[in-house]
């Protein structure tokens, strides 16, 4: 694959990103909430109308559980306060949630869901072009494209401080899940039940509950992994600092792949200058066998799906080092050798067959797991929780009628994006 060979425009459709990720984001925005009215059967209420008094049910509080404290579960939180639920997340881990995924490309859905719900500023670092070059090297070519950059940290600490601290219980796994009639009722730990008139699951990629409701709904192996990493930018030497400094870079690799970097909030969502991070992703094609080769981390442990910062082996990184000076543009294989704990994430797509089952709702990453190419993981969640939000209160008293409109137009999004993804990775097998 040569960029020169593809063109500009279809290597950014190849690469994924809000050049083509917004544009559909969009379109669902624009063409789906009428619908959405009408599927729910009452009269709608647009963005910033005032929802007080349209909690969906005739109780005076319309009870909500969130199974799982990360980016969907705190997404549905923040949106269906907004409507006036009374919404409880519960969280399996006992301390300060892990960074994941590191860098992040800003999406319109996210930072929409923050402004109608009055959160702080998203911490966001930003570019003015995309930078392309070939493994051979040169100048490459540029283009200009702002764009906008963010990590995990920053979104999650942002929809902390905007979700209350009295409704957010950590150390709290759902052990168990009973309906009966309009009402599910979670146990806690195997000891606790709190029952409510709706359960979110939104606990995540490998969601328990979900293989719970859609137990075939297993992940699909994509053929390649994504190798990631971080450099303080107080670590970065200053000439690869000017190198990538205000640019979206990309890099492919000779075997097939590439490799991708821009800069992000620094420890603490810190986005002063001196204290951003340099977020690289270099994906790279694995079969079976390499694959559980890799998932072995330096202590001889198999993991299932990712292998996490400060796991991998010396003897790994220092292959994957060598790798990308014979694979990458000399300046992306300098970053990668200045990283000093490379992770790695398995590719693949989950799809389900539905999100609703009686009073239970799958939402974010539970329901569907899409490509990191699409940019749309973080979106998607907000675009959940929006959308649920959005289509209960049309609903009013309804719930079901709520529910199911929200199903719907969920199901049309997530299977929308699950296939984009897929095809940007086989326009990459195609174009080698």
């Amino acid at each position: 694959m040569r960029f020169s060979h593809l063109g500009r425009r279809n290597f950014i459709t190849l690469l994924g990103g809000s050049a083509v990720a917004l544009p559909l984001a969009a379109r669902a925005r624009q063409a789906r909430p009428d619908a959405a009215d009408r599927r729910a059967g009452a009269t709608p209420i647009t963005h910033g109308s005032s929802l007080a008094g349209t909690v969906p049910t005739q109780k005076a509080h319309f009870a909500v559980t969130i199974a799982g404290g990360s980016i969907g579960g705190l997404c549905a939180g923040v949106a269906l306060r907004g409507i006036g639920a009374d919404v409880h997340i519960y969280e399996r881990v006992t301390g300060p949630m892990e960074t994941r995924g590191a860098g992040i490309v800003v999406q319109g859905d996210l930072v929409n869901l923050l402004r109608q719900h009055h959160a702080p500023d998203l911490p966001m670092t930003a570019c003015r072009v995309r930078r392309y070059f070939d493994p051979d090297g040169g100048a490459g070519t540029t283009q200009a494209m702002p764009q906008q950059f963010t990590s995990w940290e920053a979104i999650y600490e942002t929809l902390r401080a905007t979700f209350p601290d009295d409704r957010y219980h950590m150390g709290a796994a759902v052990s168990d899940v009973e309906q009966q009639g309009s009402q599910v009722t979670v146990t806690l730990n195997g000891e606790r039940k709190v029952t409510s008139d709706l359960l979110l699951a939104a606990d995540g990629a490998n969601s328990a509950l979900r293989h719970r409701f859609v137990p075939d709904a297993a992940p699909s192996y994509a053929g390649y992994v994504a190798w990631r990493g971080t450099l303080d930018e107080s670590d970065t030497p200053p000439h690869l600092l000017a190198f990538f400094d205000d640019a979206f870079t990309f890099s492919e690799a000779r075997s097939g792949g590439h490799i991708l970097a821009y800069f992000i909030p620094g420890e603490g969502a810190d986005v002063r200058p001196g204290r951003r991070q340099l977020n690289w992703v270099w994906y790279v094609r694995a079969d079976e066998i390499e694959l559980a080769g890799a998932l072995v981390d330096k202590d001889g442990k198999r993991h299932h799906a990712s292998l996490p910062e400060g796991l991998v082996s010396s003897d790994a990184v220092s292959k994957l080092r060598s790798r990308a000076k014979r694979e990458v543009h000399s300046k992306l294989a300098e970053l990668v050798a200045a990283t000093r704990d490379p992770f790695m994430q398995t590719i693949v797509d989950v799809t389900v067959t539905g999100t609703v089952f009686g009073r239970v709702m799958l939402v974010g990453d539970a329901a569907f797991v899409v490509r990191p190419h699409t940019a749309g993981a973080a979106a998607k969640a907000a675009y959940d929780a929006w959308v649920l939000s959005k289509s209960l209160a049309t609903a009013r008293q309804n719930v079901d009628a709520g529910l199911k409109a929200a199903e719907s137009l969920q199901m049309e999004q997530g299977q929308s994006l699950v296939q984009y993804g897929v095809a940007l990775g086989n326009r990459w097998a195609k174009a080698r």
